[in-house]
């Protein structure tokens, strides 16, 4: 039986405190297990023609394969941005207990264990 597959995704942000939104409510939606902030970064980029700088946070999300669509459909939502930038990765290497971490802690009912 295949284990169930882990990816990491990443989008970007114009201040601290959306990334912190952001990266806390799709831990409290149980999209992700996992979402941290890192940043200033500094983005360059095409933008309706033209070339752009600018300051911005990264926003890792760590989730099963199983919730990338939920994720991509929500952050279409919820995202600050018209054309949020999101992408995911999927794992080469995941310990075990980390993964059944991430699994439990995407359910919307966590499992008791007896």
């Amino acid at each position: 039986m295949a284990k169930p597959k882990i990816l990491v995704g990443w989008t970007t942000v114009d201040s601290a405190q959306k990334a912190e939104k952001l990266a806390a409510d799709l831990v409290r939606a149980r999209l992700a297990a996992c979402a941290q902030v890192d940043g200033p970064i500094t983005s360059h980029f095409i933008w309706q023609g033209k070339t752009e700088r600018a300051k911005e946070w990264r926003v890792w999300v760590k989730f099963p394969a199983s919730s990338a669509k939920k994720i991509e459909a929500w952050l279409r939502t919820h995202h600050p941005y018209s054309t949020p930038q999101w992408l995911a990765v999927e794992t080469k290497a995941v310990a075990g207990p980390y993964r059944e971490w991430v699994l439990e802690s995407t359910q919307s009912i966590r499992k008791t264990k007896q």
